[in-house]
């Protein structure tokens, strides 16, 4: 979404999320005198409570698209690449899928989380990792550092700027034998 559409969607929410407060409150008794946006209130007890269902869902709803509008999609995130034909486009989801393919193929890894960050100075990567017991933690983050560097270099052209490994745990699960 654009800037642009990001701003319209924010300022479309707040106002229509304050129409539906105000009428919500107008409709639940709170404030006494009429709005002049509504031309009566309800006298029914029964058309009341249709109102405050109907204005709540609206309510909710206003505050759900103005928390969108104001957060941060990752799904629109991706590296670019500029060619003479055109740009190419690769998701952050991708690069993490790419990064969970090399480091499951390296011997003493049981669980993998990888995490792109992007940054101004390019890509960053938080792995998260799982290992066997009885391999060595700090030869194992360079291996990893190193295939997942060569790995992405040589399918999609990006050169990682860092690559930050935490090894959250030891597996304790014992292979099956068959």
């Amino acid at each position: 979404m654009s800037p642009f559409d990001r701003g319209l969607l924010a300022v479309y929410s707040l106002l229509m999320t304050l129409v539906c407060a105000l009428i919500l409150v107008a409709a639940s008794g709170w404030w006494q005198r009429p709005l002049y946006l509504l031309w009566q209130t309800p006298s029914n007890r029964e058309d009341q409570v249709y109102l405050l269902i109907v204005m709540g869902l609206l309510f909710i709803a206003g505050l759900r698209l103005l928390w969108v509008a104001l957060t941060r999609s990752r799904d629109g995130k991706a590296v670019v690449h500029d060619y003479m034909l055109g740009q190419v486009r690769i998701s952050l989801m991708t690069i993490e899928n790419l990064v969970k393919k090399v480091v499951y193929q390296i011997h003493g890894v049981k669980e993998v989380t990888p995490r792109v960050v992007q940054t101004r100075e390019g890509i960053g990567l938080y792995i998260r990792a799982v290992v066997a017991p009885d391999i060595s933690i700090p030869e194992i983050s360079r291996q990893i550092q190193h295939r997942v560097q060569e790995y992405l270099v040589e399918t999609t052209g990006i050169t990682v700027n860092e690559i930050k490994i935490m090894v959250d745990n030891i597996s304790t699960t014992r292979p099956r034998v068959e």
